[in-house]
């Protein structure tokens, strides 16, 4: 019996199967299975939303300082 090596454990092979992945059209990551693809989704939204505020805090805070100036 052969010693299992480092490289052997990091092999999995599935003989005639063809694993479908699913692109983001937002930034081209793939992934498997389909079902990952909505939570992904999601944490776009949620950091788009965040985004959204973090810039109109700072358009809050342009606008006062140049009414102090």
């Amino acid at each position: 019996m052969r010693p299992v090596s480092q490289d052997d454990s990091k092999i999995i092979s599935l003989a005639r199967t063809d694993f479908k992945a699913v692109k983001c059209e937002k930034c081209g990551a793939k992934m498997y299975p389909k079902s990952l693809l909505e939570p992904h989704l999601t944490r776009h939204r949620s950091r788009q939303r965040w985004l959204n505020s973090e810039i109109k805090k700072l358009r809050h805070t342009f606008t006062h300082m140049r009414d102090i100036a």
